[in-house]
């Protein structure tokens, strides 16, 4: 099981004189049970590309399959769940229960089973079931952003997509998002998070796809994505790469505040003095 993107071009307004090519010749796979980052600048394409994974685009030329079915077929709305950058547009229903009860809703599913689809999504990113009866858009910014995500996993999709998923989180919401989303990775449902801001999902992404104006120009692993300096590159690799050039014996592919904290008081010999 897996998403095959076989060199996919895909052009804007083709034969106009406003036609631009968004995507060039790409080619890549998400495979079951994996969690995926997509990072590249603004305007590099990202947006595009997940559009093609569930067919809300078609590629001017190539190839996109789900589970060896063209994206565009009816068979693969169910098994792609995508959520935008703008969760408001895609909320509108008359309270929370309504919203996130849609999806699986129209793909037939009724109560008891219904209720527990919600129930479950909500628990998973850390909303009570109090908020079901509440309108959607008396929530702050970062629960809409929620309530629109569990709109998506209450589905149950083999493959979620999100875009921008942490834009607008604090920071306990974004640690209980991407628990969500390694608990779902773990169990098999593939993960896609596309960003241009990295530094919250190295940690917890397996591979690493980088967009440069429309091309993609790496694939790796996050270790290796951070060995590759991209310009996205979280300013604390930066840090880790400045000190391993300046002498220091600490890892350069560190993820996140802690980890590199870590390898700092390691090499400083400061380790037993901080934790006293």
């Amino acid at each position: 099981m897996s998403i095959e993107v076989k060199d996919v071009t895909f052009r804007y307004a083709p034969g106009t004189p406003l036609e631009t090519t968004a995507l060039e010749g790409i080619s890549l796979s998400i495979n079951k049970g994996e969690f995926v980052l997509i990072s590249g600048a603004i305007g590099s394409g990202k947006s595009t590309l997940i559009r093609h994974l569930n067919g809300l685009l078609r590629p001017s030329s190539g190839q996109v399959t789900v589970d060896g079915i063209a994206a565009h077929g009816k068979k693969v709305k169910a098994k792609v769940g995508v959520l935008f950058q703008f969760p408001h547009q895609q909320l509108f229903g008359r309270t929370v229960f309504e919203d996130v009860a849609f999806g699986p809703g129209n793909f037939g599913l009724r109560n008891p089973e219904l209720e527990k689809h919600v129930h479950d999504a909500l628990e998973m990113l850390g909303l009570s079931q109090g908020i079901c009866p509440i309108s959607p858009f008396s929530l702050s910014g970062g629960q809409k952003r929620l309530v629109a995500i569990a709109g998506v996993l209450a589905s149950r999709p083999d493959y979620i997509v999100l875009d921008e998923p942490l834009s607008g989180l604090d920071v306990g919401h974004k640690k209980s998002l991407l628990s969500a989303l390694q608990l779902l990775s773990s169990k098999g449902t593939s993960v896609v998070v596309v960003s241009h801001q990295v530094s919250d999902l190295l940690s917890v992404a397996q591979r690493v796809f980088l967009l440069d104006r429309g091309s993609l120009v790496f694939s790796g692993t996050p270790a290796e994505y951070v060995r590759h300096s991209p310009p996205s590159m979280p300013e604390i690799n930066f840090l880790m790469k400045e000190l391993r050039s300046r002498g220091f014996d600490v890892r350069d592919d560190a993820f996140g505040i802690d980890d590199a904290f870590s390898e700092i008081t390691r090499v400083l010999g400061l380790k037993g003095a901080v934790e006293e």
